[in-house]
């Protein structure tokens, strides 16, 4: 294997997500560019929600749109996360042949981020520790969230790194919190559940600290050591300019929203409910369609991280045409998560249940509008 590089870069984190992200992350599977921890300090405020997210369903639109704040749906699982200035992102592009990455989401969080936590704790002498499964908190308050991505002969795991404080009161109420989301916790707020590296560190954290976790991160979770400073190529440019013209686009926002959706599938009497449930491993989104008693069509969203992104689609089509009864529903639940080639970590029966079976509670005749 290739000697690992190292990029340090600033830019939007909205931004990043939609073009250098992907870009590296396609050179990499590809074997156009080496193993790459890339470290991209943020210039700007603003917020990303995951590919199994419709921004209607998780962000207050008009607000954001009232207070100029960017936001994008990127490619990758998590929900949504709002990024400050000076903050940054610490993401690792990385071949699964390397003998220390684990073969599960549930795993690799696990592993990675417990190395990372050990390295808050080493190097600036808090209490930082994982929180299953996919967070670091520092007594209870989130410190850095993370999403990850298992596909194609790579990972891509990102991490943000909350180094500066955010206006949390703004945060909020871009991001209005669902109670389902906070109920297993002992702290409510956005204000009181956020914290920042300066403030456990109790001092500034510049580049060049930042440039340093992130190599001691890398040793510490991988046993990688020498990372060579490198930069973008003119492929990975190339795919940048590429995912941005596609994924910087409404199309793609609102690519898991009932307004493109169903655009084309509900008629007059058409039925449709929707459910929400918290599960250990996210939130879950259900809308179902609903025609002479079956399922006509469904939309799954949540913040969870399934293997592999598509599997949600398929978990979608798996649910056309089953009777909108729980007993069915259930059946194909159960059906379709004892494959082999699907990994819902955190998701079981009973949560996709939960959800369904409360949209079917919900169930009204379609009026036409969302």
């Amino acid at each position: 294997m290739s000697a690992w590089r190292l990029v340090v870069d600033r830019g939007s984190y909205a931004d990043f997500s939609v073009s250098v992200s992907p870009a590296v992350e396609k050179a990499v599977v590809r074997g156009e560019a080496p193993p790459t921890v890339f470290l991209n300090v943020f210039d700007s405020d603003s917020i990303t929600i995951g590919v199994n997210e419709d921004p209607e369903q998780v962000l207050d639109l008009d607000f954001c749109r009232a207070n100029g704040i960017d936001f994008r749906r990127r490619v990758n699982g998590g929900g949504p996360i709002y990024a400050g200035t000076g903050s940054a992102f610490l993401i690792y592009f990385l071949p699964i042949s390397h003998p220390e990455i684990p073969g599960t989401t549930e795993e690799a969080f696990r592993k990675i981020l417990g190395a990372v936590a050990d390295v808050f704790r080493d190097r600036y002498d808090f209490p930082a520790e994982y929180r299953p499964l996919n967070d670091i908190q520092v007594e209870g308050r989130k410190l850095v969230p993370a999403s990850l991505k298992i596909e194609d002969g790579a990972m891509t795991l990102r991490i943000v790194v909350n180094v500066k404080p955010i206006d949390t009161g703004l945060a909020g109420k871009a991001m209005p919190m669902p109670p389902e989301k906070v109920r297993d916790k002992a702290l409510k707020t956005l204000e009181s559940r956020f914290t920042w590296l300066e403030r456990e560190a109790g001092r500034e954290i510049d580049e060049a600290e930042l440039t340093a976790f992130a190599i001691a991160c890398t040793e510490r979770a991988f046993g990688e050591s020498g990372l060579e400073r490198g930069t973008l190529g003119a492929t990975e440019r190339r795919y940048a300019d590429a995912f941005r013209a596609e994924l910087d686009t409404e199309a793609w926002l609102f690519g898991k929203s009932e307004r493109i959706r169903f655009a084309d599938t509900l008629r007059p009497g058409d039925m449709l409910g929707r459910g929400r449930e918290k599960a250990p491993g996210g939130m879950i989104r259900a809308t179902l369609a609903i025609r002479d008693g079956r399922v006509v069509d469904a939309i799954v969203n949540g913040d969870w991280h399934p293997r592999p992104l598509e599997s949600i689609a398929w978990l979608e089509h798996a649910l056309g045409g089953v009777p909108a009864e729980p007993d069915p529903l259930r059946q194909s639940v159960e059906t379709f998560l004892a494959r082999e080639d699907v990994e819902f970590a955190g998701i079981a029966v009973d949560d996709l249940m939960t959800a369904f079976e409360a949209a079917l509670a919900d169930c009204r005749p379609w009026d036409g509008a969302r």
